[in-house]
């Protein structure tokens, strides 16, 4: 195969349909910077515009090409996290908090693409969370359990039912709505756009070398300039080097994600509805939707990072391993190759929950990280936070999700 290190998602968008952006330089005033340019960059500068604020984006490279290209293009209406684990780690208000604001903003953050006109391909699904074998389905009935119990809808589709559904080996599953599918690239260019339309003022190619702040304001410098803010919403996945001491509170893994060749009509048949996207309950968790012309987009494989030495060797187990372990669920497209992969950065926290919010260590800064690898919505809600942290009207229910927790 020759797709290996392919995104389907970079590639399904020329160059010639990208609105180009200067690199930042000179010295500059705003009422927020947004540094980072994927979904959650591009969802914040457009909601922070479209209040009134005077926004600048600083992008290191292209927009949309890092975590968000990487991405499985689902709005799905939960955390990674199952709410057993988030339950025992993070507190039942944090986690009913959570729960809850991911599955409104992924209503929001679909009705906010559709209004803005963003051309990304946003149909509704129905996610299901699979048990694939009794054990799991066990597992499975205490998660509904517990989410019953915070008062989350968890509706149960019993063995025949999701057998019927999915077309795979199944012992129940968990079936809930606002799920979405779209090109998360797309969207966030989309969303972009419509900013810089509302007057925000857009960056690639300019790494923000360093932040620094006063009691009045804070500077945020590249290589070839300053911009002196009252907020910094930072929106890369990740703290990185710029805020080195945050690293040790989030956890980083490396998922992977194959997409098949087209499959056949006889495949079709017997591969479920195409509509449906697919999850599974358990530490091993994969992920299943389907994409244009009828080919699969498969993902899991999670584990720990690879050095840069072995990352080409690792693709290349993991996409046997991804194509190994669908046509399993599928045995009617065995043998059916890949014809892309690709890996992708995970960073989540020790609790599974995201970190949006401010920190007290660093004033006017506002972090928008450790969404994980399905935190789309969550994305969404971070803007909406960033845009309250702008207006000086933060919200109770979403301090929780920030370093409140763990101070």
């Amino acid at each position: 195969m020759s797709g290996y290190g392919r995104r389907y998602w970079t590639e399904r968008t020329a160059a010639n349909r990208r609105r180009a952006y200067p690199r930042f330089h000179g010295e500059h005033t705003a009422d927020a910077v947004v540094i980072g340019g994927g979904l959650t960059g591009s969802a914040t500068a457009f909601a922070l515009s479209r209040a009134g604020a005077d926004v600048v984006l600083l992008e290191a490279g292209r927009l949309a090409e890092a975590g968000t290209a990487s991405g499985l293009g689902l709005i799905v209406p939960q955390p990674d996290s199952t709410f057993l684990a988030a339950d025992r780690l993070a507190g039942r208000r944090a986690s009913r908090t959570a729960w809850t604001l991911a599955d409104k903003s992924a209503e929001d953050l679909a009705s906010t693409l559709d209004a803005a006109g963003a051309h990304c391909d946003l149909e509704a699904a129905a996610l299901y969370v699979d048990a694939r074998s009794p054990e799991d389905a066990a597992l499975l009935k205490r998660e509904q359990a517990a989410r019953r119990e915070a008062g989350l809808a968890a509706p149960f589709v019993n063995a025949q039912a999701a057998r019927a559904a999915l077309a795979t080996e199944s012992y129940g599953a968990l079936r809930l709505t606002h799920a979405y599918r779209f090109d998360p690239v797309r969207a966030a260019l989309a969303l972009s756009s419509a900013a810089a339309d509302d007057g925000a003022r857009i960056f690639e190619h300019s790494v923000v070398r360093r932040t620094r702040f006063t009691r009045k304001y804070a500077d945020v410098h590249t290589a070839k300039g300053r911009i002196r803010t009252t907020l910094v919403v930072v929106a890369t996945g990740e703290p990185g080097t710029l805020f080195g001491q945050l690293r040790r509170h989030t956890r980083r893994s490396s998922g992977y994600v194959v997409v098949t060749q087209p499959l056949t009509a006889a495949m079709r048949r017997e591969t479920g509805q195409h509509s449906n996207v697919i999850t599974e309950i358990g530490e091993s968790a994969h992920w299943l939707r389907w994409i244009g012309h009828d080919r699969a987009m498969f993902a899991g494989a999670l584990a720990k990072p690879v050095s840069a030495r072995l990352a080409s060797k690792a693709l290349v187990q993991r996409t046997a391993q991804l194509m190994y372990e669908l046509s399993i669920r599928h045995p009617a497209i065995s043998g059916l190759p890949a014809e892309s992969s690709w890996d992708v950065p995970v960073v989540t926290t020790p609790d599974g929950l995201p970190w949006i919010g401010t920190h007290r260590n660093y004033p006017f800064h506002f972090f928008a990280i450790a969404l994980g690898w399905h935190g789309d919505a969550l994305a969404w809600r971070a803007a909406r936070a960033a845009v309250r942290a702008f207006k000086g009207e933060p919200h109770r229910d979403e301090a929780i999700l920030g370093f409140e927790r763990y101070l």
